[in-house]
């Protein structure tokens, strides 16, 4: 199940130390952090490479950038990458006519 402390960037980034102010167990641990905008970057990755794969498959590129910004709002909002393109999928098949319509532009 989908956690925004576990999984969402923007909640990881602010988490306590569960371990005091005492940062010797760190250095075992240690890794260059990175900032926010890196840490979204990395998360929105299956996106990005989804979004690569359509286009090499022909895609129109409008219905691939409303597909894809929305699946970007979704991921804003506490969804998984995964999740995200799954609900865009369901709307285009089901209550979205202008994704409809927008995936049947050649």
């Amino acid at each position: 199940m989908y956690h925004p402390s576990i999984h969402n960037p923007y909640f990881q980034n602010q988490q306590m130390n569960p371990y005091g102010n005492d940062f010797a167990w760190m250095h075992q641990y240690y890794r260059e952090p990175q900032s926010l905008p890196d840490q979204w970057v990395e998360y929105i990755k299956p996106l990005v490479t989804r979004a690569l794969s359509e286009v090499e498959e022909g895609i129109n590129l409008t219905h691939l950038f409303q597909e894809f910004i929305l699946s970007g709002v979704l991921v804003g909002q506490g969804f998984t990458p995964e999740q995200a393109i799954e609900q865009v999928e369901t709307w285009e098949k089901g209550e979205s006519k202008l994704l409809q319509a927008s995936k049947a532009m050649k």
